[in-house]
This record gives structure tokens, sequence and C-alpha cells, in this order.
């Protein structure tokens, strides 16, 4: 059995969980080629390998390819990759028949459905409206998306069967998004990870977004190290520099 274990030390956000899974061996170019079938299409993955304090990393950047439609404001308030707003609102069906609609594997379908419910449920409560009609602003968004469901594809093409995670990091400070300036971790963040353990990091900004927690909520468990035999390391780099390596650390094993 396929164990991956995320060493969260500096977090986690969609970008960083994605760029790991594509150090440890997931192929980019097909992870592109799924997302083109759920009419994920005007954007363009890049994969750059990248030096954070000495260590290889893989660091990813959607970057979107402008559309006829496309509105000329954006904010560029948002943290890690969760951008672009205004210009892409959608709900939870709207995502979910995306989702359906593509040539993914049934796991890598159940596991984006998993993350996305996961995130409506949050979403609702913080603001008090029901999980149909939330609007994903910042995780409705184009590189959001490529995040989230390229990273189950990622972890089906890698054939693992169980996904842990290591205790989480406690961060302090605000962030700017789409609904305001909101307190971190950020509201959906807190109420995605209800349960899982935390640590004081003694750090100001943001370390979890709300794409990562998603992520670890709706397809880890949080554990200890497991006992297992290592086959790989993966880093998947992050945007920020707060004084420690903005990295994330996949530990691929067998057991």
């Amino acid at each position: 059995m396929k164990v991956l274990y995320w060493d969260t030390f500096a977090g986690i956000s969609g970008d960083m969980a994605l760029g790991s899974l594509i150090a440890l061996g997931a192929d980019p170019d097909n992870i592109v080629h799924q997302l083109h079938s759920i009419g994920l299409t005007e954007f363009v993955l890049e994969n750059k390998q990248r030096q954070v304090s000495g260590i290889q990393a893989t660091d990813i950047n959607v970057i979107e390819i402008p559309t006829k439609d496309s509105d000329e404001e954006h904010d560029h308030s948002h943290s890690h990759s969760e951008k672009h707003a205004h210009k892409h609102s959608r709900r939870l069906p709207d995502i979910q028949k995306m989702i359906q609609s593509g040539d993914l594997s049934l796991r890598a379908k159940n596991n984006a459905l998993l993350v996305f419910n996961a995130l409506a449920e949050a979403e609702a409560h913080v603001h008090g409206t029901t999980i149909d009609q939330v609007h994903f602003h910042e995780v409705g968004a184009v590189d959001s998306l490529v995040d989230i469901v390229g990273t189950c594809i990622a972890l089906d093409q890698l054939d693992i069967d169980s996904l842990k995670v290591s205790i989480l990091p406690w961060s302090h400070g605000f962030v700017k998004c789409a609904h305001g300036t909101l307190p971190l971790p950020a509201p959906a963040t807190l109420m995605l990870l209800k349960g899982f353990k935390f640590r004081e990091s003694g750090i100001k900004g943001e370390l979890i977004t709300p794409t990562g927690a998603a992520l670890i909520s709706a397809l880890a468990e949080q554990s200890s190290f497991p006992e297992m035999s290592l086959l790989n390391v993966g880093y998947g780099s992050g945007k920020n520099d707060y004084g420690i390596p903005s990295l994330l650390r996949a530990v691929l094993g067998e057991n």
C-alpha cells in the first residue's frame, strides 16, 4: 500500500501540494490534458525547479490566458495562488458539473468532489448561507481549480492509497480577500480543520490557505510519521518568505 506523508512545517497551499506531487513524479502534461477535459483550458501550467534554502523544489504557477469576456479589473491581494476572485465566482453545482464532465478517473473525480464539498460546507458555515449558494471567489478561480483538481489527478497518478499529514503550524496576522480583511488563520481554513492538531509557529503571515486546508480536510488523516519503507521525497515550493524554508515536503512510502 502506497502512503504519502505531507510534512507541513511551513504550511500548505494548493500550489505547494501540486508541486510536491509533481516533484515525486506525477506527469504535469497528463494533468493539464485531464484538466482540459473538464473545460479548464484558459491557463498554462508553469512548472519550474527552484532552490529554497539550497533544497531543489518544484514551483508551480498557473498563468491565466485572457478570454474575450475577461474583466480588466483584478484583485491582486490574495495570498499564495488564490487570486483573480471577481471574474470567476462559481457555485458548487457549477464546479461539480465540470468535474463530472471530464476524463478523470473515478478516484480522482470522487476526491475532487470531496474537496469542493468540504470547502462549500466551511464557506457556508462562515458566511451564513447554504452550500449551493456559496460563491467560490478565490477557490472558484482558475488557478485554485487547477491546484485542487490537479492535486487529485496527481494523487491518482501516483496511486496513493493513504494520505497522512503532520501537526499543522498556527500563524498570525491578517489577509485581504474578496470578503475583506480576515484574521489568520482564515475563518474557512479553521472551519475545515476542526479536529486537527496545531502547534504555535510564531510566524506572521498565511501558512495554510483554504485550498490547502480543504485538501487536508477531505483527503488526509493527521498522524505522526507512519511506519513505512521510504520510496521517494519531493518538495513543493511556496511563494512567501517568512524566515523558514517555504516548502511542503511530500514523503512517499510503502507499507
